[in-house]
C-alpha cells in the first residue's frame, strides 16, 4: 500500500502468441515511485511486499538523483520470465511494492546583523516572519551589535529574512540627509539582495517652523532577501548584514536670509552704456527677509528712490521685505527698477555706481546665518571712447601733411572693431572698421619777414622770424623773387642774435630784398633710420611708449585686500597703466611706482603669488603692420603707415608717432677712405663704410690711376659692394670710388688702399 508516494502502472499492447523469449514482449518494465509534495524517497527504503508472481523473475530499485534529495525518484525495474507468452485475453501482472516516503527537511540559514548608528537614531532591524532571534548584544532597540538569527527556507527559493527600519518622527529626532549604506558579508553574495521598500519625507511647507520640510527624509525601510540552495548555511559561514546610517539633523527654524543680489544683464564690474537706462535690481532670498538699498555714484551723490534721481542728500530705500507669497516656494525675489541717466554722451568717462544691499533686523546674507555682510555691486560708466593715432611734428618743425592717421570716435569701451582693407572688400560697411593705410608727405615750409633791406652779407629778420621761432636750421633753402635757386642758410644766430642768418654766397645774383618782405624757408627731409612701431607714444592715459604687445609681469608676493603689489619686472610699467589679471577686480590703474617692482594700484586687490599681470593703456590694443619712409632727401619724402586697432580701451587713447626719433636734415653722401688686404692674384669684396646718410649708400663709380677700371674692380648689381681683382705682382694698389644715396652722388672721391700679400 502506498505511503506518501505514488507509483506508475506500465502497460503494453501485445498479441496472442507474443513471448519474451522471441523478443516480441519486452523483457523489463519500469515502475516509477514519486513522493508526495513535502516528502522525499530513496531506493533502499523500497522492497517486494510478497512473493513475486510466476511471470516475474526479479525486481530491482534505483534512485534517479540523490537519496532523499528534492526531485529524487525511485525506479523499480521488473524482469519477466523467458517463457512468458501472451494469452488470448488481456493479462495483468501485479507486483506488490512496499516502502516509505519521508518528510523533506528545509535547509537552514544562520546569519547576523549589526548597526553602526551614530547619535540618537531610531534605526533597528525587524525580523521577517519565520525568522528566529537566537542571541543579541544590544541595549534597547537603538543599539545593535551582532544579533544572531536563523530561518528555515524551502530549498531553491527566495525569502525575506530581515528589514532595517527608521522612523525619526517616533522620537522627534530630526531628519536624515541621505539613505544609509549597507554591507552584506557572505561567501556567496549573489544569494543576497536588497531593496528600499519605502521612504518617508517631511510634509510641511512652512519655512518659519522647526519641523521636517518637503524633501527632507524622516524614515525609510530596506528589505533583505536570501535565495536558499539545497543545503543549510551554518553561522560559521559568516553571513551578515551591516547597516551604517548618518546622524539625524535636528529640526531647526530656517535662517531668514538674502541669498543673492544682481542686476539683470549686468554682473559686478560690468560696463553700462552711455545712455539713459533703466536697470532691474533683483534681490533673492527667503520669505520675510528684510533689507535696504543704497546706490552711490563716484561724486558722492545717492539715488533717491522717490524721484529716481541722484541727489546730495544721503538717501536710501525704505526697508524692503521679500514677499512671503505662496508657501510652496522657498526662495523668492524682489525687483527694483533703477533709472540711471547718461552723465555725458559721446565722451569718455571715468565714473561708477556702487549699489549696497544691507540686511536689516534678523536677516542674514548667507543661508547658514553666519554673515550679515552686505552685497556690493559696482557698475562702471566709461561713456563712449575715442582712439586716435597721429603724427607729432619733429623738434625743428618737420611734420606730416596728414597729421591724423586714424580717428576712431564714440565707440563702446573695450569693444572689438572690424579690421579689413576697404579696397579688398568694397561692399562691407566701414562704420566700425579700424584699418588704416596712409601715405603722407613729410616736409617743413615756413615764411619769415625781413627786418632790414638785404642784398648781401648777413640777413636780419624781423622780430618773431628768428631761427628759434621759425625752427630754421643750417641747410634750409631760402626762396624769394629776387633770389636765384639754391640759396641756403649757412649760419644761424650770428653774433648770438637769433634774428641774424648767413646765406650761401650769391651776392652777384641777389637783388635787393626790402624790409617787410617775406622769405620762404623749406627743408629737404632726411632720416637717420627707418621708423619703428615703438616710435609711437601714448600722450593720454600713461604718457608712455606703447609696445605692440602689452607688458607682462608676475606677482612675486601674495597680497590680501591691498593696493600695493610686488612684481618681478617693472621697468616698462608706467603710472597710468591699466592692470589686468585673473584675480584683478574692476579696472585698476597704476597710481605710483611705475618703472619699479613695487606698484601702488588705484583700488584694493587680493592677488596670489605667481599670477601673471598685464599692463596696457586703458586695456587698449592696436597694431602697426608696416611703417616706412620713402623718398628721404627728395622733395617727395613720404611717411607710409599701415595698421589697425584690435580693441578700443575704456578711456580715450591718443597714440602719436614721434618724428623726432628718426627725422634729420638731409646730408649729402660722402665716400669714405678704406684699407683692405688681398692676396696676389686673388679677389676681395669691399663695402662702402659711410654712415649718417639718408637712404642706402651704393657704389656709384670706380676709377683708377693704373689699370682700366673694369680690370681693377666690378660693382655688384645692387651696388652694395665692389669686387676687387688683384694683380699677380706688386705690393699695393689704390681704388678710387664715389657713392650714391639714391638722391645724389658724392662730389668727392675716396681711396681704397689695397695691400697685396703673397
Amino acid at each position: 500500500m502506498a505511503n506518501n508516494y505514488t507509483t506508475t502502472t506500465p502497460t503494453t499492447l501485445e498479441f496472442q502468441g507474443d513471448n519474451v523469449g522471441a523478443g516480441t514482449i519486452p523483457l523489463t518494465y519500469d515502475i516509477v515511485i514519486t513522493p508526495d509534495t513535502g516528502f522525499t524517497v530513496q531506493a533502499a527504503d523500497f522492497s517486494i511486499g510478497s512473493t513475486l508472481p510466476i511471470e516475474v523473475t526479479s525486481v530491482s530499485f534505483a534512485d534517479t538523483t540523490t537519496a532523499y534529495a528534492l526531485g529524487n525518484l525511485v525506479v523499480a525495474t521488473v524482469t519477466l520470465a523467458q517463457w512468458y507468452t501472451m494469452p488470448a485475453t488481456p493479462d495483468t501482472i501485479e507486483v506488490d511494492i512496499d516502502g516509505r516516503a519521508l518528510p523533506f527537511a528545509q535547509p537552514r540559514l544562520s546569519f547576523t546583523t549589526s548597526g553602526n548608528i551614530p547619535g540618537a537614531s531610531s534605526g533597528k532591524f525587524v525580523t521577517a516572519s519565520g525568522v528566529t532571534l537566537v542571541s543579541t548584544a544590544y541595549s534597547g532597540e537603538r543599539t545593535m551589535v551582532n544579533q544572531e538569527y536563523y530561518v528555515d527556507i524551502p530549498a531553491n527559493s527566495q525569502m525575506l529574512v530581515s528589514s532595517y527600519i527608521i522612523n525619526s518622527t517616533v522620537y522627534d529626532e530630526g531628519y536624515y540627509t541621505s539613505l544609509p549604506q549597507h554591507k552584506i558579508t557572505s561567501p556567496d553574495p549573489s544569494r543576497w539582495s536588497s531593496q528600499v521598500s519605502s521612504v518617508l519625507y517631511g510634509t510641511t511647507t512652512d519655512d518659519q517652523t522647526a519641523s521636517a520640510k518637503l524633501g527632507e527624509i524622516t524614515g525609510y525601510q530596506i528589505d533583505f532577501y536570501y535565495n536558499m540552495g539545497d543545503s543549510a548555511v551554518p553561522l560559521s559561514d559568516g553571513n551578515s548584514i551591516t547597516v551604517t546610517t548618518v546622524a539625524p539633523k535636528a529640526f531647526t527654524t530656517p535662517v531668514v536670509s538674502i541669498n543673492k543680489a544682481r542686476y539683470d544683464g549686468y554682473q559686478n564690474q560690468s560696463i553700462l552704456p552711455s545712455r539713459d537706462i533703466d536697470l532691474s535690481l533683483n534681490v533673492l532670498g527667503s520669505p520675510g527677509a528684510t533689507y535696504d538699498i543704497l546706490i552711490m555714484d563716484d561724486n558722492g551723490l545717492s539715488y533717491d528712490f522717490t524721484s529716481d534721481t541722484f541727489t546730495r542728500a544721503l538717501t536710501k530705500s525704505s526697508e524692503q521685505t521679500i514677499n512671503l507669497g505662496s508657501p510652496t516656494i522657498t526662495t523668492r525675489s524682489n525687483d527694483h527698477i533703477i533709472t540711471v541717466p547718461a552723465y555725458n554722451e559721446k565722451a569718455a568717462l571715468a565714473k561708477y555706481l556702487t549699489t549696497t544691499i544691507t540686511p536689516t533686523g534678523e536677516t542674514k546674507t548667507t543661508p547658514d546665518g553666519t554673515s550679515t555682510d552686505p552685497y556690493v555691486i559696482t557698475l562702471n560708466q566709461f561713456g563712449e571712447v575715442d582712439f586716435t593715432i597721429g603724427v607729432t611734428p619733429a623738434t625743428y618743425g618737420v611734420a606730416a601733411t596728414t597729421a591724423t592717421l586714424l580717428t576712431f570716435k564714440n565707440k563702446k569701451p573695450l569693444s572689438y572693431p572690424t579690421i579689413f582693407n576697404p579696397t579688398d572688400f568694397p561692399l562691407l560697411s566701414t562704420t566700425n572698421n579700424s584699418y588704416f593705410n596712409i601715405s603722407t608727405p613729410l616736409s617743413y615750409t615756413v615764411s619769415g619777414v625781413v627786418g632790414s633791406n638785404y642784398t648781401t652779407g648777413n640777413l636780419t629778420m624781423a622780430a618773431g622770424s628768428g631761427y628759434v621761432d621759425k625752427k630754421i636750421q643750417v641747410g634750409d633753402t631760402v626762396t624769394h623773387a629776387n633770389m636765384p635757386a639754391g640759396v641756403t642758410v649757412t649760419h644761424v644766430d650770428v653774433g648770438s642774435n637769433v634774428l641774424v642768418y648767413t646765406l650761401s654766397n650769391h651776392a652777384d645774383t641777389i637783388t635787393q630784398i626790402n624790409a617787410g618782405q617775406t622769405l620762404t624757408f623749406t627743408r629737404t627731409v632726411g632720416i637717420s633710420r627707418q621708423p619703428l612701431a615703438t616710435d609711437f607714444m601714448n600722450t593720454g592715459v600713461s604718457s608712455a611708449f606703447k609696445p605692440i604687445s602689452s607688458i607682462q609681469s608676475i606677482v612675486t608676493q601674495a597680497t590680501t585686500n591691498s593696493t600695493t603689489v610686488a612684481i618681478g619686472v617693472g621697468d616698462e610699467v608706467v603710472n597710468g597703466h591699466a592692470v589686468q589679471g585673473d584675480s584683478i577686480v574692476g579696472y585698476p590703474t597704476v597710481v605710483s611706482g611705475g618703472g619699479s617692482q613695487n606698484l601702488v594700484l588705484s583700488s584694493l586687490q587680493t592677488l596670489p603669488s605667481g599670477e601673471s599681470l598685464e599692463f596696457s593703456n586703458a586695456m587698449s590694443d592696436y597694431e602697426i603692420v608696416d611703417i616706412s619712409v620713402t623718398g628721404a632727401g627728395t622733395s617727395d619724402c613720404k611717411l607710409n603707415v599701415e595698421g589697425h586697432v584690435n580693441r578700443v580701451g575704456h578711456a580715450d587713447i591718443v597714440e602719436v608717432l614721434l618724428l623726432q626719433n628718426f627725422i634729420t636734415s638731409y646730408v649729402a653722401p660722402v665716400a669714405t677712405a678704406q684699407a683692405v688686404d688681398c692676396p696676389l692674384g686673388g679677389s676681395v669684396k669691399v663695402y662702402p663704410l659711410g654712415t649718417g646718410h639718408t637712404g642706402v649708400l651704393t657704389i656709384a663709380e670706380v676709377t683708377s690711376g693704373g689699370r682700366p677700371a673694369d680690370d681693377l674692380a666690378t660693382i655688384s648689381d645692387d651696388g652694395s659692394y665692389l669686387l676687387y681683382l688683384a694683380p699677380t705682382s706688386g705690393s699695393t694698389e689704390t681704388i678710387t670710388y664715389k657713392v650714391n644715396d639714391g638722391i645724389n652722388t658724392s662730389t668727392a672721391t675716396a681711396d681704397i688702399v689695397v695691400t697685396l700679400t703673397s
